[in-house]
């Protein structure tokens, strides 16, 4: 038995020294194989040096070369056409910079005694840079000199690129077309001298053309007419290219499409006119969607629906839907919600988009006025919409709601806590909001540029009538840059406002109507909604996004803000960073909140789904004298802001 287990003991070692050869040996061979594809009989390149260039240092010439020298650890070994092409690639690089009779010539190859090495010495003559003196437009009369030339990318005073002159060249007819010019054709003259250069692109515009008709292609469940009036030109019009594209993202917009393109074609030979040939790719017209989610918000959720997006052949959306969430298990559900949605973008015939909503939903809510205080918060109503497009991507929005609010199964006793501002029982709501927003982010669900501005104006009670009146502000701004590397800085703010008028001064706003902060999207390193409710909101957000690798992001922010009681209640000392610790569970409630941290997120076709870290930068004991937390984790899908 002892000799077996000996025999055994030695097969697990043989077999571990011999998995750890086959990882060791393993990349060798991969590198060696790789070597022999990528022609590892050429020689060991030692050394690359360059001389006569004085324009560009030797490692701007190198970086465009994809040659290069051996260092430790990593081999490089010549390959004679890979090397010519990087004297091309150098020749371009002068040439793009004005100096067009440069040339770069392989002057030695330098072996070792047995041709394993080799040292490779590159001569470039570089020539005269060519610097443009004047740029001239002729033959145009429908569109001013200065306006074509701001289009252009070649400067006077800059090297000539012949790539540029091409590229303004299609710029000025891209203008030209958006004019209406269509048929217009761009041609350029250079004229040299030693070191200097005369640029002058000829015009001949032809005449405008006019849009004589509109076709589509590839539609099978929706009728032409749905399709023809988003198109912003007619019979008729004078072409334009912006117009064009502001069409195809129209028909995009419906919802009906998974691809559009809309082809310009010449019209009759006798005649300056063009058709518009509209190909479409339809998208599944009826569609059931099952989502499984978890967050910080509702935690485990549930999300079912069904929808038709051209109910009866009219355009219409049609969609039902239903939410199940839990926050935690013991209580069971603690959201239930349901909503039928009807979305029309042509509301009596005219662009003018409406939507009537109608829901009923259940919550199990928190009331921090009262130790492990629970309510249940019902609510059922109708929101009727009117949507319009104003010039300069920007919305105007108007808002009818009517709900029935039924305050629940309070876990605190009503009638030994008179004194708390939340009233059980039922409510009538009526309401009008007014919504404007300019949205020129770009792409929607992961911004790289661009801005986002909105405010609302909604006013309840009043003249509409119901048991509350009060008016409620909010305003939000987002920006969104490019920064270094393929990174993004990302910026916002969001401030709110809300005062009861009337019989319900008294009373206040009710409190599912007023703010609350801190969480994945407010102040990240507290919990969800732990700030508030209050009458004044005040966020300030900002972020580096920045990708990582594969599909995967990572994001630095900071955050600060906080929900007030009123407005008159912030003060300055409000927004101190530090504040000593004899004073931090008074202040508690009132201070400015700041948190720090990173998180990282998959992208998503809705956006990432992340996970961010929030670290407070202010602590202290609170009320209690409890020592409060680092921070904490959260977890969401889409970006903050």
């Amino acid at each position: 038995m002892a000799h077996s287990a000996n025999i055994r003991l030695k097969m697990k070692r043989n077999l571990l020294v011999a998995a750890l050869l086959i990882l060791v040996l393993t990349p060798s061979l991969s590198n060696a194989q790789g070597d022999r594809r990528r022609g590892a009989s050429g020689p060991v390149i030692r050394e690359i040096s360059i001389t006569g260039n004085s324009h560009f240092s030797d490692k701007r010439i190198k970086s465009v070369m994809r040659t290069e020298e051996s260092k430790f650890l990593r081999t490089r070994r010549l390959r004679e056409s890979t090397l010519e092409n990087d004297l091309l690639s150098i020749e371009a690089l002068y040439t793009r910079n004005g100096f067009l009779d440069a040339e770069a010539i392989r002057d030695t190859l330098v072996y070792d005694n047995n041709r394993e090495t080799v040292r490779i010495h590159i001569v470039v003559k570089e020539g005269v840079q060519t610097i443009v003196q004047e740029v001239l437009i002729s033959g145009n009369s429908a569109i001013e000199d200065k306006a074509l030339l701001a289009l252009l990318k070649i400067k006077v005073g800059k090297p000539l690129n012949k790539r540029v002159v091409q590229e303004d060249i299609y710029r000025i007819y891209s203008h030209y077309a958006d004019e209406g010019f269509v048929f217009a054709s761009i041609s350029h003259e250079i004229h040299l001298a030693i070191g200097k250069a005369r640029v002058e692109y000829k015009v001949v515009e032809g005449r405008e053309a006019e849009i004589d008709d509109i076709s589509v292609r590839g539609n099978n469940m929706v009728r032409p007419a749905i399709i023809t009036r988003e198109v912003t030109l007619d019979r008729g019009d004078i072409f334009s290219g912006r117009k064009v594209v502001d069409s195809q993202q129209k028909i995009l917009d419906t919802g009906l499409f998974k691809d559009v393109e809309i082809e310009p074609r010449p019209g009759s030979p006798d005649s300056a006119t063009v058709d518009l040939l509209l190909k479409v790719k339809e998208r599944k017209m009826r569609e059931v969607s099952v989502a499984v989610g978890y967050g910080n918000r509702e935690e485990a959720r549930l999300t079912t629906g069904w929808m038709h997006r051209n109910l009866w052949n009219t355009g219409r959306q049609f969609e039902v839907r239903a939410v199940l969430g839990s926050r935690d298990f013991d209580k069971g559900l603690t959201r239930k919600r349901g909503e039928l949605a009807l979305t029309d973008r042509w509301l009596f015939g005219v662009r003018l988009g409406g939507a009537l909503a109608i829901y009923a939903e259940e919550t199990l809510e928190e009331y921090k006025e009262v130790e492990d205080g629970e309510y249940t918060l019902d609510r059922v109503g109708v929101n009727l919409s009117v949507k319009k497009d104003l010039p300069g991507k920007t919305q105007l929005t108007t808002t009818y709601s009517h709900e029935f609010v039924d305050v629940r199964d309070p876990s605190w006793n009503v009638e030994e806590n008179e004194e708390l501002r939340l009233e059980v029982g039922q409510e009538v709501n009526r309401s009008a909001a007014v919504t404007v927003e300019r949205d020129t982010r770009r792409p929607f669900f992961n911004p790289l540029g661009g801005s986002v501005t909105r405010i609302s104006v909604r006013r309840a009670g009043g003249i509409f009538g119901g048991d509350n009146s009060y008016n409620k502000i909010t305003w939000s701004w987002s920006r969104y840059s490019r920064f270094s590397f393929g990174s993004v800085i990302a910026v916002s703010t969001r401030v709110g406002y809300a005062n009861a008028f009337g019989e319900s001064s008294e009373d206040g706003v009710p409190d599912y109507e007023r703010f609350f902060a801190g969480g994945s999207s407010t102040i990240r390193g507290y919990d969800e909604k732990e700030f508030g409710p209050g009458d004044f909101l005040l966020l300030a957000n900002m972020e580096l996004r920045y990708p990582l690798f594969w599909k995967l992001a990572g994001v630095c922010f900071l955050d600060m803000g906080n929900v007030w009681e009123s407005v008159d209640e912030v003060t300055k000392s409000d927004f101190d960073l530090f504040v000593p610790s004899e004073e931090y569970a008074e202040r508690r409630a009132a201070d400015v909140k700041y948190s720090v941290g990173v998180g990282v997120g998959i992208q998503t076709p809705v956006g990432p789904a992340r996970v961010d870290y929030g670290l407070r930068l202010k602590r202290g004991l609170d009320s209690e004298g409890n020592r409060e937390s680092l921070g904490r984790i959260h977890l969401t899908v889409g970006h903050a802001f």
